[in-house]
């Protein structure tokens, strides 16, 4: 899959690429020269995605570029979602034949407008740094507090290097968390590539322990060595299994976690649920993280799993793509009751994959303060 991705990607990138100028461009820049200028453009952005997709799977570049090529995917989403919209405006100036000229003169520079600040908004939202949501979850049986810190879809590599590594990992450490939960898609390249990213993840600090799922980008990238790197820098890897958390010297909770759905499309390091929860404690309320929000349909209601925590969606990352992940994905973001007993929580991702921007969809670092139910 990994070396047809780029070549299917890439078609259709063309394909919008080429809508873009013949049902948007064509239609608002009537001047040749202009028009000529966003046509060149237009090629330019393509070639920059060919640049990504070939760069992220084949080959290193420097940073700069990286950036400016990561940009070009957002840019050919963002107008391509502009020319969608643009497409019923066109019927607006048949309803005033007197103004016919002035309303497609006023759409074209409304859309044209729209545009830029859709673009404009998109790279500020993507280079905020990660919002803190605080998200207070009583537990039965639960026996004492504590609070825990989700990190989800980091997409270590490309963009995402050690200085901003760095700066998540003081955010989660300035929140003093009793232990952190890495549900998947935490690196997205060979994990040889990013040693000094690696090294400030291994500074996070949690006293009951620092765990690990996969992701489906996990996948990707030689997961066995990727988890055995993790697991070299103390963070503790879930592989279908569960652990106690012990507080005070009393057992608290039991964290049980899973591979990715991945795992089972390539027939590989498949999630099993039911090996996730043998010889937990029953009396002890129970965590599953699970990178996938729709694993959670896997749950039965005698499993008796309190809540599942999970990533994979960022939220849609450039609205309006949510509507698109939501075909996919049962749950988009934020909390949920999925079942009388089994509550979801969905990470909007504390990174970002392709372009760095962000719509409606704010990068994440999520502090939960699991109560006495």
């Amino acid at each position: 899959m990994k070396n047809f991705f780029p070549l299917i990607a890439i078609s259709v990138f063309l394909v919008m690429h080429g809508l873009i100028y013949f049902m948007f461009i064509r239609r608002i820049i009537t001047p040749k020269i202009p028009r000529l200028v966003i046509k060149y453009f237009l090629i330019l952005n393509f070639l920059g995605v060919v640049c990504y997709f070939f760069g992220r799977y084949y080959w290193d570049m420097p940073q700069s570029l990286y950036f400016l090529v990561s940009l070009s995917i957002g840019v050919a989403f963002i107008l391509f979602v502009v020319t969608l919209l643009y497409q019923p405006l066109l019927l607006i100036p048949y309803f005033s034949k007197k103004r016919r000229g002035f309303l497609r003169n006023g759409i074209n520079i409304f859309s044209g407008i729209f545009a830029g600040g859709y673009l404009g908004f998109g790279v500020i939202e993507g280079r905020m740094q990660p919002k803190v949501e605080n998200v207070e979850i009583p537990l039965p049986n639960l026996q004492e507090s504590f609070n825990a810190v989700q990190i989800s879809d980091l997409h270590i590599g490309g963009l995402i290097e050690e200085n901003v590594v760095r700066g998540i990992v003081k955010q989660v450490n300035d929140l003093k968390p009793d232990v952190i939960f890495l549900t998947g898609d935490i690196i997205d390249t060979e994990v040889s590539k990013v040693q000094k990213a690696m090294q400030e993840l291994s500074k996070l600090q949690a006293p009951l322990g620092i765990f690990f799922v996969t992701g489906n980008h996990e996948f990707f990238h030689n997961i066995g060595e990727l988890l055995e790197s993790l697991k070299k820098y103390g963070i503790r890897v879930l592989e279908n299994e569960n652990v106690v958390l012990y507080k005070n010297n009393q057992a608290l909770v039991n964290v049980a976690g899973v591979y990715d759905l991945f795992g089972r499309r390539i027939g590989v390091l498949e999630p099993n649920l039911e090996a996730a929860l043998q010889g937990r404690i029953e009396t002890l309320p129970t965590i599953l993280l699970a990178h996938q929000p729709k694993f959670v349909l896997e749950i039965k209601e005698s499993q008796k799993i309190d809540i599942m925590l999970s990533g994979h969606t960022h939220g849609g990352q450039i609205f309006p793509f949510r509507f698109l992940v939501i075909l996919d994905q049962p749950y988009l973001s934020g909390l949920h009751q999925h079942s009388p007993n089994t509550k979801i929580y969905v990470n909007r991702g504390t990174g970002f994959w392709g372009p760095p921007m962000r719509i409606l969809a704010r990068s994440e670092i999520t502090f939960f303060h699991f109560t006495r139910g």
